[in-house]
């Protein structure tokens, strides 16, 4: 990590636990370890109590199960420093905690002992969010809803466009079975899906959704004094290229993405089934924002509290005659990525420094440094969600009774793709699914009837319906006959049913067509062929009728999907414009940096040529000095001769 030296710090330590707060001396600190990265941080801090009757709310508070929150500050007053850097804040959530007694003597046949307290701390989101595993389903919403619905006490700033978008639907399948990915897990690989940004902002304890990573603020110079030493990290190059794989039929693509380091041959490749090509054009979008390789790093050690802000998203620079000139990074404006920080307390005994404010710690602590222009976004290790998940639906059809047999098709203006309506009980929702054969060859169009009930597979933003689970009522015909039935139409009163079964063991064909009170049969069976046509005058011709409801369904899904389709192609847009002035932002910014280095040198190389000039100028003078100097000696000579 770096080497240790010698620093005061002014530690400052609160925990809150069932609404009391708790302030502890910075001098009863022992030890403290904080590990800071752009995404978070884990911490532990260990500190000492003497005085057991003060000590007593928080050993009573330490003894139950109530969320405890620690806040961090970390500070010096050096003297060195006229403007010394902000205090470094966290503020997390407990995680673990420890406590041990040692017993320092008696007092009234009771013993005394002092307390030695060691909490282990995180962020919020890793603290509540890693134990988060919801099941749920969500229509017409977008993710930026979705977050705000489960951010807890979590502070979130959601600048990034993607999450804006509305989605038709939204599943989050977190449940507790293996392999245990939690909300957490959910929320970095949708970053990392997308391309976005997610960091933490320890000073203000507030997560960032955004597009890109924040590029204000005047980086900070940093002289090589308080250094202990530099090491550059080269990134593993990527070897590969990607190809993106259309794998429908009437129009199949090979989509080759190339870059500079693949090896010939290599590649990644990604599969998807879409009739649509600005869909395809998306996927191929993204994985080649994927190629795009990492730039050089930089560990800096120090070996003396740093005179800037060093936290993750601070800017610097390293800058000053002292750094070597051939120094990876000098002169660049860098970012503070990580940072690796453990401070333990000279006095380590629990009498020591117990009321002191400021007090002196062996410290190590170093920071990692990418360039301001880096684009990769580093994320925290985590398990990719599983889907699909499997629930039950029921086929949405709107109109008529409950028990009719009726169905709809809904058809987008737009794509011509078509889609059933299906209605997951569990939440209540309604989704769309493809509307296709399913177990079906193609010849046959049966679509499914209204309140069909089907195992429908959820993934994360859309759905499909695998399998019918049962009958409709009054298809099912008794098992002594051994029967199949074929039934078509809207209801008892409009069907016609096709039947075949078994009579004394002799095979019969039916088939009888029901409108109303009219009926006709056909029968075949052994030896005879029945055929009839009824109407009975009991029953009256019903009134016909005209429901516009399917229609009218059909037209607001047609709407909704035009709608969000139309948003999601403008927030595509938006986001490609974005995205390109970014990049044309960055090589710009990278182009200034360049010629402003390029002329620091240039400048310098003509500043050097002139102190060697003014350097040669002047050992003349001094050769001509000399000279002079001389002739006047052997002048002074002659005349003391002549006298």
């Amino acid at each position: 990590m770096g080497k240790t030296f010698h620093d005061d710090l002014r530690l400052e330590l609160s925990l809150t636990a069932g609404g009391a707060t708790f302030t502890i001396p910075g001098g009863r600190i022992k030890h403290l370890s904080v590990q800071l990265a752009s995404h978070g941080f884990t911490a532990a801090v260990t500190f000492w109590t003497s005085l057991e009757k003060q000590d007593a709310p928080l050993f009573a508070a330490f003894q139950k199960p109530d969320l405890i929150q620690v806040r961090v500050a970390i500070a010096t007053e050096d003297p060195e420093l006229p403007s010394p850097p902000a205090p470094i804040v966290l503020t997390g959530l407990v995680r673990n905690r420890r406590l041990v007694a040692e017993v320092h003597g008696t007092f009234q046949d009771t013993q005394r002992v002092f307390r030695r307290y060691t909490f282990e701390f995180a962020d919020a989101a890793q603290v509540l969010w890693r134990q988060h595993r919801p099941v749920e389903l969500h229509t017409n919403t977008s993710m930026k809803d979705l977050l705000e619905a489960h951010k807890a006490s979590l502070q979130l700033a959601l600048d990034w466009t993607e999450l804006k978008r509305k989605q038709p639907m939204i599943c989050l399948g977190l449940g507790a079975d293996e392999p245990g990915v939690s909300f957490y897990d959910y929320v970095c690989w949708y970053v990392d899906s997308h391309q976005g940004v997610f960091s933490y902002d320890n000073q203000k304890n507030e997560y960032l959704f955004a597009d890109g990573k924040p590029s204000s603020g005047q980086a900070a110079p940093l002289g090589p004094l308080r250094v202990h030493r530099t090491r550059v990290l080269l990134p593993s190059p990527i070897r590969h290229a990607a190809r993106v794989l259309n794998a429908v039929a009437q129009a199949p693509t090979t989509t080759p993405l190339e870059q500079p380091q693949a090896v010939q041959g290599t590649y990644h490749d990604v599969v998807v089934r879409t009739p649509l090509a600005n869909r395809a054009d998306e996927r191929q979008k993204l994985e080649k924002t994927r190629l795009k390789l990492r730039q050089r790093q930089l560990q800096v050690a120090f070996k003396r509290y740093p005179p800037v802000d060093v936290f993750p998203g601070a800017l610097l620079r390293l800058e000053g005659a002292l750094w070597p000139k051939s120094l990876t990074g000098r002169d660049d404006d860098m970012r503070v990525v990580e940072m690796d920080f453990e401070a333990h307390a000279e006095g380590a005994g629990p009498n020591d420094n117990q009321q002191d404010l400021l007090a002196g710690y062996m410290i190590r602590w170093s920071v990692l440094l990418e360039s301001a222009s880096e684009a990769a976004v580093p994320l925290p290790a985590y398990r990719v969600p599983r889907y699909p998940i499997h629930v039950e639906g029921l086929v949405h059809s709107p109109g008529g009774e409950p028990e009719d047999r009726r169905y709809l098709i809904v058809e987008d203006e737009k794509t011509s793709l078509t889609d059933y309506r299906l209605t997951v009980p569990l939440w209540n929702k309604t989704v769309s699914v493809p509307a296709e054969p399913i177990h079906m060859p193609g010849q046959f169009f049966f679509p499914p009837y209204k309140n069909t009930r089907v195992l429908v597979a959820l993934h994360h933003e859309r759905a499909e319906l695998l399998r019918f689970i049962d009958w409709k009522e009054g298809v099912r015909t008794p098992q002594s006959g051994q029967g199949d039935q074929l039934l078509l139409g809207e209801s008892k009163s409009s069907q016609t049913a096709l039947t075949h079964d078994f009579q004394e063991d002799k095979p019969v064909w039916r088939m009888l067509r029901t409108s109303g009170g009219d009926t006709q049969v056909i029968r075949m069976g052994e030896g005879n062929l029945f055929i009839q046509v009824k109407e009975s005058q009991a029953s009256a011709a019903p009134t016909p009728t005209y429901d516009v409801s399917p229609q009218v369904e059909a037209a607001k899904g047609d709407l909704s999907a035009s709608v969000g389709d139309s948003l999601g192609q403008t927030s595509a847009a938006f986001q490609g414009a974005m995205a390109a002035s970014r990049a044309k932002m960055q090589g710009a910014q990278a182009a200034a940096k360049a010629a402003m280095k390029a002329a620091r040198a240039e400048v310098g190389a003509k500043v050097a040529a002139a102190k060697s000039g003014m350097q040669g100028a002047s050992s003349k003078l001094s050769q001509s000095s000399g000279q002079l100097a001389a002739a006047s000696e052997s002048a002074k000579a002659s005349l003391r001769k002549l006298r």
